[in-house]
């Protein structure tokens, strides 16, 4: 047979390439499957025009290892069940040809199952159930509610079983959703760990446990860059760990609301890492406003930010009810309490290892020791503007001052009681102008001074006393020059004429927390990736290894950064 030489049948050599190019032009991009509500093509999916108009019938017909469905945006009222080797991406406008032309933010792409089930709610908008290597990136998923007995009881918003941690929950909104017993927002059961990273997870809701991320059964998420806000449960508002230890990592967790136990983090025979985190303005009811260790939980608490939570009793900052943690390197500042220890509560045999941590304006005590069967040791660390006391020992025994506290107790060593000297000291505060406006879409208050000028977003990652008459603080998620945006509901707290504050908890310079704290090992950067320690030689209060004390190693090189804000 004789092959055909382009030279010498040129026409057909030309025939035959323009056939392929335009069979390339008029086939589908490869491993993408098309979603669109509104198309009105052949609904095959293969293309833009011809896309499903359903996202469970663009998933069923990913067929192809690691294909993708990408949706455009529109609000879809079914819910869906996730399979394996699928990555769903939502947030595209329709027109896209790759996938980093999307914008997840402003092509808005809802789940709503709120009328999914013949009117009435889904138990779970999305579900995950034993599958492997799929995504879900791009969606707003809101409408669950898990009130149905059984398994329908779990997982309003997205209900995990039997997940490895090659499946991703990312870039999503994960709001409104509802629980009877676990999980409004995430639900992870039965060595479920999926990564979940870059998501807001904010008005979810359960009668009993873990309101926005609930954690069971040997499931251990990594749980990175994310808001978890304005949650409600019983118990553990915004994460609740259950026999499961997930790494929680730089995530901002405020004004969740706990009406009994761990406004922020409730761990129960869970021993999770907690890493350079902010936990800001979260309630409790009963016991543990910010974090709650109950019954052999024993988390690594390290480089976070763990300010203005409360409580009606126990602690406002970290409860440790037979759990002794490892507390290392963080700002402990204006939690309050109505009795025993604004900052950290100790009771039946809980003796955490507190080091390198700054005590700030805490109400009550700093550190409550309720028995003589917990033994805190509590070394290198600052205590300095709580106005009740600095270490309550054994329930018995008051102590006003850190040199008391030193000499008294054989646990308690090279502590110093100085002014942190916070960068937020040199901020000025003011009044506000007007009321604030909560928006209940978007879970963030506006709040006006028209009397300043600030630089646009200048305080964004900064908190907020609304009120100085209170302790509570909110994450600022941006500024104008007379307005700033909050993290959670101050209506009921804030009001015109209300005198506020910004706080910003990196150290001056001058600051006497610089090369003051003791060696932590494995401990290489702080709470903004700033490498930890860095010897600056101003002065060596510590062991001499120039460990800062607090959750910001001061960098001398390039002075204050701001604070890196997570969405």
């Amino acid at each position: 047979m004789k092959i055909m030489n382009p030279k010498e049948n040129l026409p057909a050599f030309y025939l035959l390439t323009l056939f392929f190019f335009c069979l390339l032009l008029l086939s589908p991009i490869f491993g993408v499957v098309y979603v669109n509500k509104n198309a009105t093509g052949t609904n095959n999916g293969n293309s833009w025009a011809d896309a499903y108009t359903t996202i469970q019938a663009g998933i069923n017909d990913a067929d192809v290892a690691d294909e993708e469905v990408w949706v455009v945006q529109e609000t879809y009222p079914k819910a869906i069940v996730m399979k394996s080797g699928v990555a769903l991406y939502g947030g595209f406008n329709g027109t896209e040809t790759s996938r980093s032309e999307r914008n997840w933010t402003t092509n808005v792409t809802k789940i709503d199952a709120s009328t999914a089930r013949d009117g009435l709610s889904a138990y779970h908008v999305v579900i995950m159930d034993n599958i492997t290597t799929a995504t879900i990136d791009g969606f707003t998923i809101t409408g669950g509610e898990a009130i149905g007995g059984g398994t329908n009881d779990y997982g309003g918003g997205i209900f995990c079983y039997s997940l490895n941690e090659t499946n991703l929950i990312t870039n999503n909104t994960i709001s409104g959703n509802s629980a009877y017993y676990d999980g409004g927002g995430i639900y992870c059961d039965y060595y479920s760990s999926p990564e979940i990273t870059n998501n807001t997870i904010s008005g979810n809701s359960t009668y009993n446990y873990g309101g926005g991320i609930f954690c069971r059964d040997s499931s251990s998420p990594e749980i990175t860059n994310n808001t978890i806000s304005g949650n409600f449960a019983n118990w553990g508002s915004g994460i609740f760990c259950n026999s499961s230890s997930p790494a929680i990592t730089n995530n901002t967790i405020s004004e969740n609301s706990a009406s009994s136990y761990g406004g922020g983090i409730y761990c129960y025979y869970s021993s999770p890492e907690i890493t350079n985190n902010t936990i800001s303005g979260n309630s409790a009811g009963s016991y543990g406003g910010g974090i709650y260790c109950y019954y052999n939980s024993s988390p690594a608490i390290t480089n976070n930010t763990i300010s203005g939570n409360s409580a009606d009793y126990g602690a406002g900052g970290i409860y440790c009810c037979y759990s002794s943690p490892e507390i290392s390197n963080n700002t402990i500042s204006g939690n309050s309490v109505g009795s025993y220890g604004g900052g950290i509560y100790c009771y039946y045999n809980s003796s955490p290892q507190i080091k390198n941590t700054i005590f700030f304006n805490n109400n009550k005590y700093d550190i409550y020791e309720y028995d003589t069967s917990s033994d805190p040791m509590v070394i290198y660390n600052d205590f300095y503007g709580n106005p009740n006391g600095v270490y309550y020992d054994e329930g018995t025994t008051p102590y006003t001052s850190v040199v008391a506290m030193d000499s008294a107790i054989p646990e308690c060593s090279n502590n110093i009681g100085l002014d942190p000297l916070f960068v937020g000291d040199t901020l000025s505060g003011g009044s506000w102008t007007a009321a604030p406006v909560y928006n209940s879409t978007t879970f963030q208050t506006i709040l006006t001074d028209s009397s300043v000028a600030w630089t646009t977003n200048q305080h964004a990652g900064r908190l907020l006393n609304p009120d100085t008459t209170q302790n509570k603080q909110f994450v600022i998620v941006s500024n104008t020059s007379t307005t700033i945006k909050v993290w959670g509901n101050v209506t009921s707290i804030a009001h015109s004429g209300d005198s506020y504050k910004i706080f910003d908890y990196h150290l001056q310079s001058t600051s006497p927390c610089i090369d003051a704290g003791c060696l932590i090992s494995g401990l290489t950067e702080d709470f903004e990736g700033d490498p930890r320690p860095i010897n600056g030689t101003i002065q060596v209060r510590g062991d001499g290894s120039d460990y800062d004390i607090g959750a910001d190693e001061y960098n001398h090189s390039v002075g204050v950064n701001n604070w890196i804000l997570y969405e």
